[in-house]
């Protein structure tokens, strides 16, 4: 089994001496002890077995290390939670969840960066928009550093690609989440009052708004301020409770605990992860050509969840096998081009087809002098001359309805020579995007002129997949 230090541990040292905090214990280990802790705590900075860790030790002292001292060891640091076991590395989603993070003037808003972190490792991508005085708050700098994208601050704040932001950003969004929410902008977006880049959010977007009021308890319970929450609770807004926090107004010596400040990160968080899972509809994949048209000519080509420099090891292997022969090969479903540019650059006759003229385009961009063929055909109702000795549908077929599968598998017989292969990774599962998994027994009752001749464990878009390898019979 594999061990790794926890993301967190309670470790300090100095001089020759090495303290671990175990919660209300402190374990102190001094000269050889001390370097043997900290060796151990650094050589688990990635995952490690035992074995490993001995060998590693080993290399360093110069010789074999006793057994039992350093079992001892990790018998403790384990109990400590100082040393955890590894957890398989958690892929990213295949398609971002699109959140809106609308900060208002509270002071909650300086724990803003740890909020847009942890969005972030739940797999959203996330947007910022500040009220005038949030920005006393928190730094725009630190944001836009978090999020890699443009912090928009006021609704005449503008580019050539985004001329007025409010109405973008709040169509863009699956989740808008106004934290904190100060008494005025509760006021504003329960009013209906669009004067703020935050409110006009708000007010023009259809997503699912969360609401975290941020306020000291006597504005909190103010009449105006509850009949504000109970008009947004009534327009469907979700209303996070109060935390438990203090009055920055009043000197630190002097304050004292109160209901009021907007629920904490964490706390968010959690809200957060489950409205995306049972409120917040998944992205679908595009209905027919004209779906895959807007989406080429909408996103970037590197947000595309599909998106890769090259093949993957698995499908490398089988180009390798065709490369040299001079056979032609047909990608089905080419998008931006990787198969087919890995294909040509193993000299393969290929000719790259797709629905989208703008896939077609960025892929024959990104193609260079490569002699490559590209045709916009649509592989349901196919106008290919084949015969292809070697046809490639990676993330094709799965993105089809199953009552299209029947028309995909006339192209395929009519298009792959004899002998010919086909070569199709799917997910094993289904996909962020709903996409259809697609398992050999439904290879083989689809293509009975076809026999599987291997079945290879691969990933494609963050997810798992099968290189299904069939040859024409």
């Amino acid at each position: 089994m594999q061990r790794i230090r926890a993301a967190v541990v309670r470790v300090v040292d100095h001089r020759d001496s090495t303290t671990v905090l175990a919660g209300e214990r402190a374990l102190r280990f001094d000269g050889d002890s001390a370097m043997l802790v900290r060796a151990v705590l650094e050589l688990h900075g990635r995952p490690i077995t035992r074995d490993e860790l001995f060998a590693a030790l080993a290399e360093r002292t110069g010789g074999e290390v006793p057994a039992a001292p350093v079992d001892e060891l990790l018998a403790l640091l384990e109990r400590t939670g100082v040393i955890v076991a590894a957890r398989a590395a958690v892929r990213p989603p295949m398609w971002p969840r699109r959140v809106v993070l609308a900060i208002s003037g509270a002071v909650a808003a300086v724990d803003a960066p740890a909020l847009v972190r942890g969005l972030q490792a739940q797999g959203c991508d996330v947007r910022i928009a500040l009220t005038k005085t949030a920005q006393r708050f928190v730094a725009v700098a630190a944001l836009d550093a978090l999020t890699h994208h443009q912090v928009w601050r006021g609704l005449w704040q503008r580019d050539a690609a985004t001329p007025v932001p409010h109405i973008a950003l709040a169509e863009w969004a699956e989740l808008v989440i106004v934290w904190p929410a100060s008494a005025t902008t509760i006021a504003r977006m329960a009013t209906g009052d669009c004067s703020d880049l935050v409110s006009a959010i708000a007010t023009a977007t259809r997503a699912p708004v969360v609401i975290a009021p941020s306020m000291n308890d006597a504005m909190l319970d103010a009449p105006a301020v509850q009949a504000n929450l109970e008009t947004l609770r009534a327009h469907g807004r979700w209303i996070v409770h109060p935390a438990l926090g203090i009055e920055v107004a009043q000197r630190p010596d002097a304050r004292t605990p109160m209901f009021g400040p907007a629920a904490p990160p964490a706390a968010m968080l959690e809200l957060v992860r489950h409205l995306l899972a049972t409120h917040v509809p998944r992205a679908k994949l595009p209905d027919g050509a004209a779906g895959w048209e807007r989406l080429w000519a909408s996103v970037p080509v590197d947000q595309l969840p599909w998106h890769a420099d090259d093949v993957t090891p698995a499908l490398a292997a089988k180009l390798d096998a065709h490369a040299g022969r001079g056979e032609r090969l047909v990608d089905l479903g080419t998008g931006d081009g990787v198969v087919a540019i890995a294909a040509a650059r193993r000299g393969l006759r290929v000719t790259a087809c797709d629905v989208s003229p703008t896939a077609l385009g960025k892929a024959r961009d990104r193609a260079g002098a490569l002699p490559i063929l590209f045709v916009l055909d649509d592989v349901l109702a196919s106008r290919l001359d084949g015969p292809f000795e070697v046809a490639v549908d990676v993330g094709l077929l799965h993105c089809l309805a199953r009552e299209a599968w029947p028309a995909y598998a006339r192209t395929i017989d009519r298009i792959v020579a004899p002998r010919g292969t086909l070569l199709v990774i799917a997910h094993a599962i289904a996909g962020e995007l709903a996409t259809t998994p697609v398992t050999a027994d439904e290879l083989r009752a689809l293509l009975p002129g076809f026999a599987i001749a291997s079945e290879t464990p691969t990933t494609l878009s963050n997810a798992d997949a099968r290189l299904y390898e069939l040859v024409r019979l």
